[in-house]
């Protein structure tokens, strides 16, 4: 069973919401649990619908941290603040920062137990491995990453070369983040899920399923979104056993305006996953995921 510390920028792009819920759906299979959530954007909306999200699904106790900035933007395509204002939002205990909870987390786990999704931005991961030594453990960030991470798994870049919008908001940060990274990291590029489109069918559903609810309101009735952050999720719980191949290992350079660049090294960390099969194949056995994790919500099988 993967074991998973997801870093999600849920306010920006509904595919979060789907990610979320592939998770959920092979968590339901035995397949992973879900320990934490971090948000790596700054709005409030974000971390409450992560919140409601996880309450649809029937585990409104996994812990949810929140960036070190906060406030209350909201999208040009709002769908969080519709997802707090039409689901039930359970309470949170504390207003707990990402870096604590994953500093927490990862103190507790045993060695090499946990897999890190990172969909969106950097700021948690760099402050987790700038984080020192506190009264949650001895060690510091870096040094617990390497004892209690086996791998991330980055959605991030385009592969072999190529600008994505997720490592140019701040390629400062993901540039530490990655050469930093103490573990193997593969790596879901733009190019891997730009023609692959789900969410269409369960978007037509009503109100009380609300993955389809998130997925209308963002992107509109039928009309999908692309899978980047569900193919990542995916890949990071059923690895080559999915319709997924890694490339030979190598080392992922971030250049100053946020282009990434492989570079084959047979010592490298790093690999670039691609689609092992057609967008509409790796597209039907997502939405598969999306529609059987919410129906058992609403109709009990």
């Amino acid at each position: 069973m993967h074991r998973l510390i997801v870093e999600t920028d849920l306010f920006s792009d509904v595919d979060d919401v789907g990610a979320l819920a592939v998770a959920h759906a092979l968590a339901d299979d035995g397949r992973c649990e879900l320990l934490a959530v971090g948000v790596n954007t700054p709005s409030v909306h974000g971390v409450r619908a992560v919140r409601a999200i996880n309450a649809f699904f029937g585990r409104p106790g996994i812990a949810v941290g929140r960036f070190r900035e906060h406030d209350d933007s909201v999208f040009e395509h709002d769908y969080a603040t519709f997802l707090t204002e039409n689901y039930p939002v359970p309470p949170a205990e504390g207003d707990e920062l990402a870096v604590a909870l994953h500093r927490r987390v990862l103190a507790e786990a045993e060695q090499s137990s946990i897999t890190v999704v990172s969909l969106g931005f950097f700021g948690n991961l760099l402050d987790l491995l700038d984080s020192g030594p506190d009264e949650i453990s001895d060690l510091d960030g870096t040094e617990l990453v390497a004892r209690a991470v086996s791998r991330m798994v980055v959605m991030g870049g385009r592969y072999p070369e190529g600008r994505e919008f997720n490592i140019a908001q701040d390629p400062v940060a993901a540039g530490r983040v990655l050469s930093e990274w103490p573990t193997p990291i593969d790596f879901i590029g733009w190019e891997a899920g730009f023609e692959v489109i789900t969410g269409r069918e369960i978007s037509r559903d009503d109100e009380c399923n609300l993955v389809g609810a998130a997925y209308r309101t963002f992107s509109g009735e039928g009309a999908g979104r692309e899978s980047w952050d569900p193919i990542a999720m995916h890949y990071a719980i059923v690895g080559g056993d999915g319709p997924y191949t890694a490339s030979p290992t190598g080392r992922v350079v971030v250049e100053s305006d946020g282009t990434t660049r492989f570079v084959a090294d047979a010592d490298g960390p790093h690999r670039y996953v691609s689609l092992a099969a057609t967008p509409t194949a790796v597209a039907q056995a997502l939405d598969a995921l999306l529609e059987r994790a919410t129906r058992l919500r609403l109709h009990g099988g």
